[in-house]
């Protein structure tokens, strides 16, 4: 009997232990449940290796070691290059120039001067650059002009020029006419007629010479240089009023004769009509600040910009020193005379003064 109950004992411990074991299985599986679940982000995380992996925005051209961009390489253009590096249009036109205008080894105004073209006249155009300029044949060269002042021969009108036969009998026809010698020797024929333009303020120039002088100034201005005006034009009945009234000053205020005061005044002041002030061309230039001409003129920087720039724009400086007796007039480093943009480079650099580059002389 005692070893019956044992027994029932025994096998009731048994199932215990065999019960506990489960449940504890049971929690360590829903542990194992739970952890194993995967984590879900709002993006996709890359791994180390996968982020060094992916290509990149822009690839090495192993020949040139240049970067190549994913942006599509431009596709080359219709137009040619000029030799200048300038985009140009190859034409073939005949146009004609509707103001003055200076001819240059390049398209810009920094390339040197070969000549002008006078209104009205005629030029082949060969090119049209994208800068606004045209390549010319200019005497069998290639040259520039700027193209705001070229119309072509179908859209001129009798509104754009004067009169046909007022401009035929006009004094200046040519660059050549510019060269006209005027002196004491060399006196302004008597039906000598000009058109005037402002140079600045009330002063008056030739139109062609007065065009090239407001160049010059603007220039300069943009230099930092301010080139003043004293004097341009004059009639011719004006000069005999100032010749005269300087006559008289120097016998009443220097007690000199006649013939001393004439002679002295005819130094410093031309006869009426052998003034190239007279004739249109001529212009006095100081500093800003100055109210009359004097040699000292030639120690400033408006004097040395002059003596740099002034023949790019066609004027020479008419009375050098040294040639007095030549020219018949005292050094004047404030006298600028318009002979055209084609010589005057030429005749500045020669060392010769206007008698002498033309041979002219007595």
């Amino acid at each position: 009997m005692k070893r019956l109950v044992a027994a029932t004992i025994a096998a009731i411990l048994l199932i215990s232990l065999v019960g506990c074991s489960n449940e504890a299985n049971d929690e360590v599986l829903s542990s194992r449940d739970i952890t194993a679940e995967p984590i879900v982000t709002e993006e996709p995380v890359t791994s180390e290796e996968e982020v060094t992996a992916a290509p990149e925005e822009t690839e090495i051209a192993e020949d040139t070691g240049s970067v190549k961009s994913d942006e599509e390489e431009p596709t080359e253009e219709e137009t040619t290059s000029d030799a200048m590096g300038v985009e140009l249009t190859e034409v073939s036109l005949t146009m004609y120039a509707t103001d003055p205008l200076n001819v240059r080894e390049g398209p810009d105004a920094e390339y040197e001067a070969l000549g002008q073209l006078m209104v009205g006249d005629a030029v082949t155009v060969t090119g049209e650059l994208s800068n606004g300029w045209y390549r010319i044949d200019y005497d069998g060269t290639v040259a520039y002009v700027y193209g705001e002042y070229l119309r072509e021969e179908e859209v001129i009108t009798e509104d754009d020029y004067t009169d046909v036969e007022s401009d035929d009998e006009y004094y200046f026809q040519s660059e050549e006419d510019y060269l006209i010698l005027v002196n004491k020797t060399h006196l302004l024929p008597d039906d000598y007629k000009i058109e005037t333009d402002y140079v600045q303020g009330s002063y008056e120039m030739e139109k062609t010479a007065a065009y090239y002088c407001k160049l010059m100034i603007e220039a300069a201005a943009a230099d930092g240089i301010n080139l003043k005006v004293l004097s341009a034009y004059r009639t011719v009945a004006y000069q005999q009023k100032l010749f005269d009234r300087n006559v008289q000053s120097r016998m009443d205020d220097d007690g000199m004769t006649y013939e001393e005061a004439y002679a002295d005044t005819a130094i410093n002041i031309a006869p009426a009509g052998g003034s190239e002030h007279n004739a249109g061309l001529a212009v006095d230039i100081i500093t800003e600040n100055d109210w009359d001409t004097y040699t000292g003129f030639e120690d400033t920087e408006e004097f040395a910009w002059l003596q740099e720039h002034a023949a790019e724009y066609g004027f020479i400086m008419r009375y050098a020193s040294g040639k007095e007796d030549i020219t018949g007039f005292i050094y004047e480093p404030w006298h600028y005379r318009f002979v055209g943009v084609k010589y005057a480079a030429d005749i500045q650099a020669s060392g010769l003064c206007l008698e002498e580059y033309l041979g002219v002389t007595e």
